[in-house]
């Protein structure tokens, strides 16, 4: 098992990508704090625990690594996978909107990663992962809050990377559009599913949308022994939305 005796907080655990996340790190050996603004978890399992939390309060994170110290005594891995998107323009977004989104995107990032920095210091090899968009390399109409505020992660990870070299490994990594519970939905209430999902695929060159499992595969990666040599880096793992 790739990530055996490590301990991860993976925010954004109760929902997508976060709970893919944390279900294939417990497969692969680890012990895994999640957090979110849910209640709890969308699963059971004795390797996981859950503190409700709302990362733009840097108390909150605190919290978090509190708790997982306290419950499994160490931190090896953060996972920053908590995020929102929106759609609008420079004309119809708020300036409340524009913010709110940079308060989770960007700030509850940060929040994470500065109140676990210290205890990751006192592992071999510990790691942070932090989820950007495809969207905070490419920009697109409609997303003025979105991509600048994923622009600002790729960012704060290549500052953290170089801060703390060579103690903390940090990277980042682009989803494309993936097929999360929501995105389903979405397809599967579309008049023509099968056209909708092919229209979706058409944006990328490998013509098919990501699956959390591209998502798990990477953070794993990314978290592991097998990529020790790798600091500062922000993978696409989008299809080939950036060739």
């Amino acid at each position: 098992m790739r990530l055996e005796n490590k301990v991860a907080i993976i925010t954004g655990a109760s929902s997508g990508i976060g709970e893919g996340i944390a279900q294939r790190f417990i497969k692969e050996g680890a012990k895994v704090v999640g957090c979110g603004i849910e209640e709890k978890l969308g699963f059971q399992d004795e390797n996981a625990v859950y503190v409700q939390a709302n990362l733009t309060n840097y108390k909150d994170a605190l919290k978090v690594v509190e708790e997982a110290v306290k419950v499994f005594g160490k931190i090896d891995v953060l996972v920053n996978c908590a995020g929102v998107t929106g759609v609008g323009s420079l004309e119809n977004t708020t300036t409340e909107e524009f913010t709110r989104q940079f308060n989770i995107n960007v700030n509850g990032v940060f929040h994470m990663c500065k109140a676990a920095i210290g205890e990751l210091k006192k592992q071999k090899n510990p790691s942070i992962v932090n989820i950007a968009s495809d969207l905070g390399v490419r920009p697109i109409p409609e997303r003025i809050a979105y991509c600048p505020s994923k622009a600002a992660v790729i960012m704060l990870t290549k500052c953290i990377a170089a801060e703390y070299a060579p103690y903390v490994r940090a990277n980042c990594f682009h989803p494309g559009l993936v097929e999360t519970p929501m995105i389903k939905s979405r397809i599967e209430s579309a008049e023509d599913p099968d056209a909708f999902r092919a229209g979706m695929a058409q944006m990328y060159p490998l013509k098919r949308i990501g699956t959390i499992e591209d998502m798990a595969n990477v953070a794993v990666y990314l978290a592991s022994e097998e990529s020790s040599f790798v600091t500062g880096e922000a993978i696409g793992v989008c299809g080939g939305s950036l060739i």
